[in-house]
């Protein structure tokens, strides 16, 4: 009876370390970690808050985001690019600059390299900074397959006054 429980015992850890270890693959987690060691990353620089609202805008960037909004080496932005992040943070951002981090999904890279791999692009800038409350925060997503065939790995970087309801 005692060897029967010990055996059940032992396949059930087995069967819960399997389904560990699936969970692992998965590109979403795989994500979190990129997006965590990104982070991580950037706390060197600074103290980046994460902000729902910047998240949500970010993703509606993912999905209109083409490998072709890349200039200058992939260091720069085209003016379509920079019109389209402009347009999807008009209602939010008031003032302020916004910076575009990109990098290429690579399944075989180790999440560190692929965080350090994350490329700055030029500023986006909206109207001039000016007084008001600071938004450092950074978003970070990653897209679908897109007309190249690769995913990618999104952020954006704030430094920028958020739009206030007028009373």
């Amino acid at each position: 009876m005692k060897t029967a429980k010990r055996l059940l015992a032992l396949a059930l850890a087995g069967v819960m370390a399997l389904a560990l270890l699936t969970g692992c693959s998965d590109s979403s987690s795989k994500a979190k970690q990129v997006e965590e060691c990104f982070r991580s990353l950037m706390k060197q620089r600074g103290d980046y808050q994460k902000d729902e609202t910047l998240d949500k805008k970010l993703e509606g960037i993912a999905q209109q985001f083409q490998p072709d909004w890349l200039a200058g080496g992939g260091d720069r932005l085209t003016e379509e690019a920079r019109k389209i992040i402009e347009k999807e943070l008009e209602n939010y951002l008031e003032t302020g600059r916004v910076w575009l981090w990109y990098g290429e999904v690579k399944p075989g890279q180790s999440t560190l390299a692929q965080a350090e791999s994350m490329t700055k692009c030029n500023e986006v800038e909206i109207d001039i900074v000016s007084p008001g409350k600071i938004l450092e925060a950074i978003a970070f997503t990653m897209t679908d397959k897109k007309s190249d065939g690769h995913r990618y790995y999104l952020a954006l970087e704030t430094y920028a006054t958020i739009k206030t309801p007028q009373t």
